[in-house]
Order: C-alpha cells, then structure tokens, then sequence
C-alpha cells in the first residue's frame, strides 16, 4: 500500500485474499478530487494514481516564484527520471526510487565532470521534491537524504576570482558607447558592478525595478525565494541606466524587460531590441567576450562583479 493526500490516501490492486480486482485497475471510487492535507479517504487506483503524483510535482514545481529556479528544477528532475529509465512524465515512478539510484546518479555526473556544485545543487533539487511530496501527503522516506546519500563537498570560502580596482575599471570601460548595445552593457556591467545583484537577479529586471527613494535612485531586485530587496545605487551606474533606457526608448515600458537582446545579432542594437529579457546565458557570454578583449584573468566572469561589490562594501 502506497500513502498519499494527507494521512490515509491509498491504492491497492488487490483483494483482501491477495488476489487482484476487475475494477480498481481502471476507475477511482469517486469523482471527487483529492485534496492534498485535507481529505484523509480517498482510495485511489494505481492508474488514478499517476494524476494526482503528477499533479504534487507540477504544484512543487509552481512553488517558487523564480522562473529560473523552476526551469532549473525541471531539467534537474528530467535528467534523473532519464538516467533512473522513467518516462519524462512518469512522476509516479518517483515511488520506485531508492537510495542507491540517487547514489549512482551523483556517481555518474561526477564520472562525466560535473563540479560538485553542480552535483550538490542537483541532487538539493530532488530532496526538496521528496520533501515537498511528505508535506503534500505522501508517507514515504525520502530516498535522496543526507542520511541516505552523501552529497559532495563544495568549499565554503568559493573559488570565484575577484578583480582588482583597475581590472574592474578596464571592464567597466570596455563596451562601445558608440553602438546601442555597447550603452546597454556598459549599464548592465555598472548594475553587477555597484548591486552585487546575481545574474539571476539582473536578466529578471523590469524598468520600473528602477526608482526614486526619495532624493536616490534604488533598484529592487528579487532574490531566491522572491525576496525583495532595495539597493541604492552608485551614480555612475544611474547614468548608464538613463542613457541605456533613452537610447532604446523604453522609458515608458515600465513593467517591460530591463536589458533585452538586439534584434539582430549584427545589428549591434541599431536595428532596435527585442522585449524580451536577456538569458543567464547571454549575459554569461557577454562578459567573457569583454574578459577576453581585455586579456583578463580566464577564471574573471560574470559572478566575479558580484564578489568584487560585496568585497569592496565589506572594505
């Protein structure tokens, strides 16, 4: 028996003497929907149980409100459902998964060069499922737990190289403020450089994210979890703002994409931009473009900006 909902939700597909029904296999004993916490009696068929498991995984993965973490968290889970041999929407294959199947998945991304960053943040993702999926009601272990299978170590103190004053000013500089797309990065540069913000944080920036607090410009980015936060911004970067927003005339698209994509890659931003949000990505690419133009330091990228501002402020 397989407990789901909230205390007591079960399936079965046999008799009380062991042997199977004609009819469980095939009907749910009522048409009532399942509500998670709350309905502590439904019997469920094994076939009418596969909607409401793929119902709990699509309501685990509405759970956040980042549209990148929950990309992230997708792809993580459609990877191991493909290395464990479940079907992409098989979500009820999740009650097959034990211990050594989340081991041999750690083995295996670390057999193909995974950093064991992106190991450890692979396997988060799945515990969190496990663990939302007790909250929602189901009453199994959580097979991708600590307890369970080790998940490996990532230094604390990061390995993320900083830049110097100089350097930092180099990259700052490097972008054509001669070309619409040159003024979009250099303010994109001078927002990582003066916020701190993540990357993840920047290519989610709407135009009205920038503001007045009184007699200060501030910007509010939304963090992990969808936490909100006001940061005061240096006036270098306020001025690449307003000339980035005027150049590409969206001052009045308040609740449209801070930094957008040229609408051709050639067109260097004359031939417009397109209104939409920069990917992680490209923003990626662009810094290394310019890390590579000024012989910087390989190892410099983009979260480099991030740990230079957070240095400097704590200095």
């Amino acid at each position: 028996m397989v407990c789901y909902g909230s205390d007591k939700v079960s399936y079965s597909n046999q008799t009380s003497n062991g042997g199977p029904t004609s009819t469980e296999a095939d009907l749910l004993p009522s048409v009532k929907e399942l509500v998670p916490a709350f309905d502590k009696t439904v019997t469920v068929s094994r076939n009418g149980f596969r909607p409401l498991m793929n119902q709990a995984v699509r309501s685990w993965l509405c759970k956040t409100p980042s549209k990148h973490t929950r990309v992230n968290y997708r792809r993580d889970l459609g990877q191991f459902l493909h290395f464990t041999g479940v079907g992409a929407d098989h979500f009820d294959g999740l009650l097959r998964v034990r211990p050594e199947h989340v081991a041999a998945w750690r083995d295996d991304m670390r057999q193909r060069g995974y950093t064991n960053a992106t190991i450890r943040r692979k396997m988060t993702a799945l515990r969190a499922l496990f663990s939302y999926l007790q909250l929602y009601g189901y009453v199994g272990a959580n097979p991708a737990h600590g307890k369970f299978v080790a998940a490996p170590a990532v230094a604390r103190d990061g390995k993320t190289v900083g830049l110097s004053p100089s350097d930092c000013r180099r990259l700052l500089e490097a972008p054509d403020p001669a070309t619409p797309m040159g003024v979009r990065d250099r303010a994109m540069l001078a927002v990582l450089a003066y916020s701190a913000c993540r990357v993840g944080e920047l290519v989610t920036l709407r135009i009205g994210d920038s503001r007045m607090s009184g007699e200060h410009r501030v910007l509010a980015i939304y963090g992990k979890g969808g936490k909100e936060r006001t940061v005061p911004l240096h006036l270098e970067a306020v001025e690449r703002l307003s000339a980035w927003i005027g150049i590409a005339g969206v001052g009045d698209d308040r609740q449209g994409p801070l930094f957008r994509p040229a609408a051709t890659p050639r067109g260097g931003g004359h031939d417009g931009f397109i209104r939409t949000h920069l990917t992680t990505r490209a923003v990626e690419n662009l810094v290394k473009k310019y890390v590579r133009l000024l012989g910087l330091d390989s190892a410099v990228t983009v979260h480099s900006l991030r740990v230079t501002a957070l240095t400097t402020a704590r200095e």
